[in-house]
């Protein structure tokens, strides 16, 4: 333990044990509150991803990783408040400064990994709609140095002292500790601001490169920008940051500093959580997707509900109405594409597969499965058989289905 030079332990009042002055106890209610937000968002999250689209993926797996680290730092936090956190220093016990030293480096430790676990999840959500080599390669960049600045500061931070325990009790003889550590915590919070805001804007220029109305674009971008919130978390923890170093009084500074510690790491995590609640929210409010144009986007191939059931809107025989149909071919790829506005279907065929998108459909009364894969061969998907319709098969083309203004397969009865 760094201890403070005799001026300024000579400037300290009076110690006051009995009754000492307290910022207050409103850590632990806002703590608490922030984690059953978080907790709920998530389990929401795994229920969408496992039962309605059943896509689990790594990505999830690490949101609960990320989630169970998160509750850790919170747990810290609400413990460290009830060793000291709050109080003055030099009205501290020898006993209650330890307690308070020991807290702190553990919400450290928990707090690297918890932000660094949502950051992967989130780069590898991102290769779920990766088209572009570019895109593909600027985001396995940023795992491999997310990797690099967790191992990085796990160690610094494990090892500010050592021994370790030298980081909480007094010093003795042959224990050494990094002289600047309130530099290195300044360096901590300021390159993870620097990851926040690199992991935000890794997919903007790929999003708007998407085949795509603009007002999607617009709502898809809006979505991700979403986690703005986070680098702004990040940005009031580093303002507290310097004020608890530059101060020997750090028990009093840190109460703040441990409530945007723990608001970063489950603002993070909600926030990387939120776009994947969509079919969910169209599951319980169908009038989040009450417009036709918004239905149009669920049905690929264009299928309606007017009328009594789900039934198959037919193109125009004419080769005009063809060519100048709102269903070309590039048209009916964007809708494919916003089926589920966080995911692509790319014209080489890279990108998630609609069967991990999207589950089953329900559209009025009725239930009906939607196409839930693309294949690149000529084999048409094959259509239920209804007494009396006439059903007209549709051309696959770069991993899309679509109604083609020109060709149209075969025609039968069934």
């Amino acid at each position: 333990m760094l201890l403070p030079p005799p001026e300024i332990l000579l400037s300290w009042p009076e110690p006051n044990y009995d009754n000492p002055d307290r910022q207050g106890y409103f850590m632990a209610p806002l703590t608490i509150v922030m984690m059953v937000i978080c907790g709920i968002v998530v389990l929401l999250r795994l229920y969408v991803r496992a039962f309605i689209l059943k896509a689990f993926k790594a990505d999830d797996w690490l949101i609960i990783a990320a989630t169970i680290t998160a509750m850790a730092v919170s747990i810290t936090c609400i413990l460290s408040e009830g060793a000291g956190v709050g109080v003055h220093i030099w009205d501290l016990t020898q006993e209650q400064i330890k307690m308070v030293r020991i807290w702190s480096l553990a919400t450290q430790l928990t707090f690297t990994w918890a932000v660094s676990l949502t950051k992967l999840s989130i780069l590898l959500f991102y290769l779920r709609f990766c088209t572009t080599k570019a895109f593909k390669i600027s985001i396995y960049a940023t795992i491999a140095f997310l990797v690099a600045w967790t191992i990085n500061w796990t160690f610094l931070v494990t090892f500010q002292c050592v021994p370790v325990e030298a980081y909480w009790r007094l010093p003795k003889s042959g224990d050494y500790c990094i002289p600047l550590q309130n530099e290195m915590h300044l360096l901590h919070g300021s390159t993870n601001l620097a990851t926040d805001i690199a992991v935000l804007l890794l997919p903007i220029p790929t999003v708007w490169s998407l085949q795509m109305p603009i007002r999607q674009k617009l709502t898809l971008i809006g979505v991700f920008t979403l986690g703005i919130i986070a680098p702004l978390s990040a940005i009031l923890r580093l303002i507290y940051i310097e004020k608890a170093t530059v101060s020997w009084d750090q028990s009093w500074w840190c109460l703040e500093l441990w409530i945007y510690t723990s608001l970063e790491t489950h603002v993070g995590i909600v926030c990387a959580s939120i776009p994947s609640l969509k079919p969910l929210a169209i599951k319980f409010f169908p009038r989040f997707a009450s417009s036709q144009a918004y239905t149009d986007n669920l049905t690929p191939m264009g299928m309606s509900n007017s009328g009594g059931g789900p039934s198959i809107r037919r193109p125009s025989h004419s080769r005009a109405q063809g060519v100048n149909s709102n269903h070309s071919r590039a048209d009916r790829a964007g809708r494919v594409r916003s089926l589920y506005p966080l995911s692509v279907i790319a014209k080489d065929g890279r990108g998630e597969s609609q069967e991990s998108i999207v589950g089953n459909m329900v559209l009025g009364r009725e239930s009906m499965d939607p196409i839930t894969s693309f294949s690149s061969s000529s084999t048409p998907p094959k259509v239920p058989p209804k007494e009396g319709t006439i059903v007209k098969t549709t051309e696959i083309t770069g991993n899309v289905t679509m109604w083609d203004g020109r060709m149209y397969g075969d025609e039968r009865n069934v």
